[in-house]
């Protein structure tokens, strides 16, 4: 297979396991960028629109289709399979969380770790369990009259681009914490398009805005934001576990289910576990 070929093909493979997992609660798009390696090229081609718009255009359209097909097919599944079989369908992106460290260490650049390294490591977990922790609904866009109601959808726009851009944070549990999430899928089944268009737009307002300070503090201090990063993604667990696994035991398991959903989840974890690590090596330098 050509190289180009091939890489396109990665490109929108890639784009597609990061739009199917997307709705996962505790999997972030920008974990799942960092984890398959192609964080530092989408960022790049989002700061850098103008230096190369052919070539970033190009790029953006063969993620955006495989994100696209992803999000139109793979998450419906994936969602039945939450709700069928929540502990090992989590297990399997707790393997693929756990299982792209190797590759996110190598990002650090440096061959040996600094105490000032497990200060920016334990930073990074703190924020992202912290945001976990921020009570659903605990900011209310939806009071005030009409024109104030969209200001903080632009508002809103812009804290969702920072949950799609930085690893670690759910896109879906801020979506709950601005209140949201109903209304969301309310204007998805309604075809409100007005709503939707004004929350896109926001987004993607907020995307460029961001993306070139996340440019420069990657190029600038390597070392230290791929610490920070490997404590959002290591942060970003816990809220699988919170939504997803513990939720999922039953009170009175016994030790059946206890045998027969432990040996499922870890032959699941060890697949995402593995799937993720064969994927980043292909990872983009």
């Amino acid at each position: 297979m050509k190289s180009g070929l091939k890489d396109d093909l990665f490109t929108i493979v890639k784009g597609y396991i990061i739009g199917s997992s997307m709705s996962v609660p505790g999997v972030s798009g920008g974990t799942m960028a960092i984890l398959l390696g192609i964080y530092d090229r989408l960022i790049s081609s989002i700061s850098n629109f103008l230096k190369d718009i052919k070539g970033n255009v190009l790029f953006l359209v063969k993620f955006c289709i495989g994100a696209g097909l992803g999000i139109c097919s793979l998450s419906f599944l994936i969602k039945w399979l939450l709700e069928k079989f929540p502990v090992p369908v989590s297990m399997f992106f707790l393997g693929a969380v756990i299982g792209g460290i190797p590759a996110l260490y190598k990002k650090t650049k440096e061959s040996s770790l600094r105490i000032s390294s497990a200060f920016y490591f334990l930073l990074g977990l703190l924020v992202v369990i912290s945001i976990g922790f921020i009570p659903e609904e605990s900011i209310n866009i939806g009071s005030g009259s009409e024109v104030v109601h969209y200001l903080m959808i632009l508002v809103a726009g812009i804290v969702i681009a920072l949950a799609l851009v930085l690893p670690g944070i759910s896109t879906s549990h801020m979506l709950l914490v601005l209140g949201m999430y109903e209304s969301m899928l309310t204007a998805i089944t309604e075809f409100d398009v007005f709503y939707i268009g004004t929350l896109g737009i926001a987004t993607l307002i907020g995307v460029f805005l961001i993306t070139k300070p996340i440019e420069w503090t990657l190029n600038t201090f390597p070392h230290q934001t791929y610490c920070a990063i490997i404590g959002f993604v290591l942060g970003s667990t816990a809220e699988i576990f919170q939504e997803k696994i513990l939720p999922a035991i039953p009170e009175n398991a016994g030790v059946p289910w206890w045998i027969g959903c432990g040996l499922m989840s870890i032959a699941t974890f060890i697949l995402g576990f593995m799937a993720i690590k064969s994927l980043s090596r292909f990872q983009e330098d």
